[in-house]
């Protein structure tokens, strides 16, 4: 099949004697959706700000896209990769900005005509086209979602990161955003990362899991693979998520 798109080889951190991660590696070809899963603590987020540039991680680690490493221990404390987008929970869109200068922001190097195509078709695409001239404050924090997501995929990112992606949203609108994020991420080719608490979410749209426990990568593989792990902490994950249906299964039984 080839080398892997991204790399990410033995990334650690560490705080003083505190182990945050520990030797974690994983791939993901184009067009792939890796899920990050695992407890409160077990590192999720510190990965993906060591995997997009706004955290150094220990000296050891390594990451590659499209087999060209990247500078991971530049001096500076925050540096965003250009090919990498991350979506933090926080959205950090620009208060006083329309939603549609929210997604034009990450266009200011393309003709003005591209730029208005492109955010045309990503306002409909996101079902956002009747907020384009609201402000943040004035839509929901599942709209501010979907513009979030928007603004990084507009300049066609290599690699996409997203922490909690479907938090902010009800079960409509999130098997609808996940069926766009599914088109994007296949029909782009982009190597997708992201992580959530939700297992319903990752079995919804992964192709690949990785399971993070303490610090630790105890396992990467296929859904299938992950849903018949003998892992106790895996077990554990997958029982305390199906745990709330089933009672509510048998509370509906005639």
């Amino acid at each position: 099949m080839g080398n892997p798109f991204y790399q990410a080889k033995k990334i650690g951190k560490s705080y003083g004697d505190a182990i945050i991660l520990n030797d974690i590696s994983f791939e993901v070809n184009q067009g792939e959706i890796l899920a990050i899963i695992g407890g409160s603590g077990a590192g999720k987020s510190t990965l993906l700000n060591i995997l997009s540039g706004n955290i150094q991680p220990n000296l050891e680690g390594e990451i590659k896209v499209n087999q060209q490493s990247l500078d991971l221990y530049f001096e500076r404390l925050i540096k965003e990769f250009p090919s990498i987008k991350l979506i933090p929970q926080d959205f950090r869109l620009k208060p006083d900005y329309k939603i549609s200068e929210n997604i034009d922001l990450s266009l200011t190097e393309f003709s003005a005509d591209y730029r208005k195509e492109r955010v045309d078709y990503l306002l409909e695409l996101f079902g956002l086209k009747h907020l384009e001239n609201r402000k943040p404050r004035e839509v929901s924090g599942g709209e501010k979602q979907r513009t979030a997501i928007a603004r990084a995929i507009a300049n066609e990112p290599q690699v996409l990161l997203l922490d909690e992606p479907f938090s902010n949203l009800d079960a409509i609108n999130k098997n609808n955003l996940r069926k766009i994020l599914l088109e994007v991420i296949k029909t782009e080719q982009i190597a997708c990362i992201f992580v959530s608490h939700d297992l319903f979410d990752v079995f919804g749209i992964a192709d690949k899991i990785g399971v993070l426990q303490n610090g630790e990568m105890i396992a990467v593989g296929t859904v299938d693979e992950i849903m018949k792990s003998n892992l106790p902490y895996i077990k554990d994950l997958i029982s305390n998520a199906f745990e709330p249906v089933k009672e509510f299964l048998k509370s509906v039984e005639i």
